[in-house]
């Protein structure tokens, strides 16, 4: 399908100028935590969600493709494309919308059942391109890029697909229930990258303050950033093997909180970068023994 240019953001272009015909699209973006491998995802159903175009200022035909982010020239820290555009799908990939009226498009989310696909971190593009159908006079139709940021189900014992350009965390979220103050928790992780060769990451806290955390990669729903960071301890390097390799990385992590300080839960975000995959993070959720 032929496009026209089309100027990116992370959210959705709302769009008007001189002369021009603007639209609106939402959502111009979503994060999905646990997406589900291997069950279809109604997103109306389970969010009360789907894409609106309009109102629109004059009858318009809008077409709707979905893609990996990168075709579009777009990328999110943390995220890699979606691998495959078929797992993703709309209730058309065209619509008229008359004058005023606004229109409802139903997705849903279809992940095959391969143990491959837990763990990852997609970025999936979708443009909505107008073109203009009667009315006077020429106008500048602007069309809109959605972007729309999937995390699938972290699960452990599981050998990632990993595109070449990402670095994926088995499991990508690092659990501990019933954490008790005082106590000192090992948790070993394994970690997996795509490039031929292996490869030295640095790791590092997530700054929460940057524009990446208040834009991008967003906090587990119901957990505060770790207040702390003397709390968890880790490597500041590893070396993970190329992709030919029969395991991953050995990345050992040790949380202990003092006794007595005063918190339910708390999440902390770390990242990973190296030197031919794009950065990629993984999430450490710790909530304390209640009673």
């Amino acid at each position: 399908m032929k496009k026209i240019a089309i100027a990116i953001s992370t959210l959705a272009i709302f769009s008007s100028c001189v002369f021009g015909v603007g639209i609106r699209v939402s959502p111009g973006t979503i994060v999905l935590f646990d997406a589900p491998v291997g069950e279809v995802y109604d997103f109306a159903t389970r969010r009360n969600q789907s894409i609106v175009i309009g109102p629109v200022e004059r009858p318009t035909i809008y077409e709707l493709d979905v893609e990996p982010a990168s075709v579009g020239k777009s990328f999110a820290t943390g995220y890699v494309d979606f691998p495959n555009p078929d797992w993703f799908r709309i209730g058309v990939d065209s619509v008229f919308i008359d004058e005023g009226a606004t229109s409802e498009i139903p997705m849903w989310l279809d992940i095959p059942n391969e143990d491959g696909l837990y763990n990852h971190h997609w970025l999936l593009g979708i443009p909505v391109t107008p073109i203009s159908v009667g009315g006077s006079g020429p106008q500048i139709q602007v069309g809109a890029y959605l972007l729309f940021r999937f995390e699938t189900e972290s699960k452990i014992g599981v050998i990632p697909k990993c595109a070449e350009n990402e670095m994926v965390s088995v499991p990508s979220v690092a659990e501990v229930e019933e954490y008790i103050p005082g106590d000192s928790v090992s948790l070993v992780l394994e970690l997996f990258q795509g490039g031929p060769l292996a490869g030295i990451y640095t790791v590092k806290p997530l700054d929460p303050t940057s524009e990446v955390a208040v834009y991008t990669i967003k906090n587990t729903p119901g957990y505060p950033r770790l207040k702390n960071p003397d709390w968890i301890q880790y490597p500041d390097t590893v070396v993970i093997p190329g992709r030919d390799e029969e395991a991953g990385a050995v990345f050992p992590i040790t949380i202990k909180v003092p006794r007595g300080e005063q918190f339910r839960r708390f999440e902390e975000i770390l990242m990973f970068e190296g030197k031919n995959t794009r950065p990629a993070f993984m999430r450490i959720l710790v909530r304390v023994k209640q009673g």
